[in-house]
């Protein structure tokens, strides 16, 4: 073997480099890389996007620019009808609550915007309300109608859902502004005398899927999270509120308890500055055949828009990107559905889908043979990983699928800075074997019985970890395995295809924290099995044991892949990676011990220093503090300051104190504390120094 592990890697991320500024478009040997100079378009590999606008800096997208004096309710050039009104961002206009009764029309929640009457579930619009916000001014889209016996009319209420949370200073509204009624009234003098105009932008879940006045508590009318203008005396024909310039989502309009007709022929939101939020889904990308993911890489740039209008780089504008991947086998990531004959979700195909009929109403929800709803395919596909915190970051989807989709947000709690990203790219290679799988089960335990591998926490266990490959001809194959194991954990033997193979013929053994590597002598290019024992103790509620398979021969250039979990072995029952405390509840301190409760350092070899032992349990990137007090309650000696995570604890103390000198004889005080989100938790115990 030539190359190290960290020789591969170094040579990974410098090809990677390479496609990102090479100016070449990627192969799925090398990267899929969009954006940039040579990688695909944005625009090209876009499944969806939302407040985004690749036009601004070439190559790269970044989140929309709100213009200056265009309202946010609509496209800046209409490409459709009335009827299919678009808003700034290019999505269609709902007149419903309901995310079913959307889905159903091909609409989503949280891309498309909303409007709809009172509170309910399922509320509605009529469909002359899309008037509201066509932009044209002449009819009315909204009219509530004085009443016949000249008392006051009744309160209503509709709330408008932008679909994402965007700046907004003014909010304009007002009747038609020529023209008069059937009853020969003036239209323009029939302007709202009473209103109240509230906002939020906070997608609670009574805005987005519940019954308001079920969820809230109160049945009627109840204002948002900040009122931007209210009146009983309004004289004004078009009212314009300017609010502070602030994130905005939904807006809610109150009007009613007047002696006379009201009508609206317009809403307006103008802004500034950039959206909340600014979201893009590619469409799944092919590489042609499985592949193994390695390293994901970006380029993102923070910006601020000064007072003055120029653009600055400002590396500490509160904008922060998060990006996600999933991968599949198939080339459709969703699930369609339709009710059955028991009302039930039975999924369907694309096309069947939508050639069922839609839910119009809400009494033909359940209705066999009718829309139910679309959803993520969890069979073919992995779930959207957890955000990636930091360019060079390993892929964290499954290897072996051909698919690969990636989704990211840019959020801003400015509305004048946002974030540019440049350039995104995925590095691949193809798989070192057709398969790799691998399940987990407890040495001596009935192996056979299946479900969850338990453990008692923080005892030392012997676990036993198979593997099987599937070599499936035309793959370069492998030479080694690593495997990500509890920080405590020890290597005990290895077996190869049921033989116990040895040390130092057949295999290496390197150990690390939290790491298990075993460089194989063979290069394997058939069908194989494994079985490693590792003898550890585990100090989180779960622990998930991942695997790889690897090439250290330079001249093969193959990213590792991935174990999953599967089965592995027919007399194990497992098919899981995944290992649970048999505690159902434990304490994040464990109780700390001394290996003497005297030290005596003189220089015997005897008692001469301490070890401390304790354990943390649940933990990551704890503050761990292990320190010495004399019984006056003075400082003595910090023995241990760190970052810390779950597992065993050992520091030793000498006796000396902070400037190394020998301490007096005495009682003294070891004090460990670690700081978690629960606060400070910390044990003391004491120990003596005799000479």
């Amino acid at each position: 073997m030539t190359a190290s592990w960290g020789t591969i890697t170094r040579l990974t991320i410098v090809c990677l480099v390479a496609f990102l500024t090479s100016g070449v478009r990627a192969q799925s040997t090398g990267a899929w890389v969009v954006g940039g100079q040579g990688g695909e378009a944005w625009r090209e590999a876009v499944g969806r996007w939302i407040a985004l606008d690749d036009t601004v800096q070439p190559g790269a997208v970044q989140p929309q620019q709100i213009p200056r004096a265009w309202s946010v309710m609509r496209e800046v050039v209409r490409s459709g009808a009335v009827s299919a009104q678009r808003n700034l961002f290019g999505y269609r206009w709902a007149t419903t609550k309901g995310p079913r009764l959307l889905e159903a029309d091909t609409l989503e929640v949280g891309w498309h915007p909303r409007m709809w009457n009172g509170g309910a579930a399922n509320a509605i619009v009529s469909n002359v309300m899309r008037g509201l916000v066509d932009g044209d001014g002449l009819a009315a889209g909204y009219s509530h109608k004085q009443r016949a016996d000249g008392l006051p009319n009744s309160v209503t209420f509709f709330t408008i859902d932008l679909g994402v949370a965007v700046p907004i200073d003014s909010v304009v509204f007002y009747p038609p502004q020529s023209g008069l009624t059937s009853d020969n009234q003036r239209q323009r003098e029939l302007f709202p005398q009473v209103y109240e105009v509230s906002r939020s932008k906070v997608p609670v879940e009574w805005l987005i899927f519940e019954d308001e006045n079920t969820s809230t508590g109160t049945t009627g009318y109840h204002a948002l999270d900040e009122i931007i203008g209210t009146t009983f005396a309004n004289n004004t024909s078009i009212v314009s509120l300017t609010p502070a310039l602030d994130f905005t989502r939904f807006l809610r309009f109150r009007f009613g308890e007047e002696t006379r007709t009201i009508l609206l022929a317009e809403i307006q939101a103008f802004g500034r500055g950039y959206p909340q939020q600014a979201r893009y889904i590619s469409a799944p990308h092919s590489f042609g055949e499985p592949v193994s993911l390695g390293q994901v890489t970006w380029r993102f740039t923070r910006y601020r828009q000064t007072p003055s209008g120029d653009i600055v780089e400002d590396p500490d504008a509160p904008v922060e990107l998060s990006l996600r991947t999933r991968a599949g086998n198939d080339d459709d990531p969703a699930a369609f559905f339709v009710f059955d004959d028991l009302g039930r979700q039975l999924e369907v195909s694309r096309d069947d889908y939508f050639s069922a009929p839609r839910i119009t109403e809400r009494f033909s929800e359940g209705v066999a043979g009718f829309r139910a709803q679309r959803a993520d395919d969890i069979t073919n596909w992995n779930n959207w990983s957890v955000a990636y915190d930091s360019p060079g970051d390993q892929n964290r989807s499954s290897d072996g699928n051909q698919f690969l989709q990636f989704q990211f947000e840019i959020t801003t709690e400015d509305p004048l800075a946002f974030g540019v990203l440049d350039s995104v790219a995925f590095e691949v290679s193809p798989l070192l074997a057709a398969s790799a799988v691998a399940e987990i089960s407890l040495e001596g335990a009935d192996a056979g019985s299946g479900g969850t591998v338990e453990v008692p926490l923080g005892i030392d266990t012997v676990l036993v970890y198979d593997i099987r490959t599937v070599y499936g001809g035309n793959r370069v194959g492998y030479d080694g395995i690593e495997l990500d194991v509890p920080a405590a954990a020890r290597f005990l033997d290895l077996e190869i295809d049921g033989n116990a193979a040895v040390s130092g013929v057949d295999y290496e053994v390197e150990e690390g924290p939290g790491l298990i590597r075993l460089a194989l002598t063979e290069e394997i290019q058939r069908d194989a099995s494994f079985r490693v024992r590792i003898r550890s103790a585990i100090f989180h509620a779960s622990v998930f044991l991942e695997g790889r398979i690897f090439s250290a021969d330079p001249a093969s250039a193959r990213l590792p892949q991935s174990i999953e979990a599967g089965d592995a072995r027919a007399d194990v029952g497992s098919n899981a990676l995944q290992v649970i405390a048999s505690d159902s509840r434990f304490e994040v301190l464990g109780r700390v011990g001394l290996t003497t409760s005297v030290v005596t350092p003189n220089g015997d070899g005897t008692n001469d220093e301490a070890t401390i032992t304790f354990d943390l349990f649940g933990v990551d990137g704890a503050d761990l503090l292990v320190e010495v007090y004399d019984l006056t309650g003075r400082r003595v000696r910090v023995v241990l300051d760190s970052q810390a995570s779950s597992g065993p604890y050992g520091p030793t103390w000498d006796g000396r104190d902070a400037e190394g000198g020998l301490v007096p004889p005495g009682l003294y005080l070891i004090r460990v504390e670690v700081d978690v989100d629960e606060g400070e938790l910390n044990r003391v115990q004491p120990m003596a120094v005799a000479y």
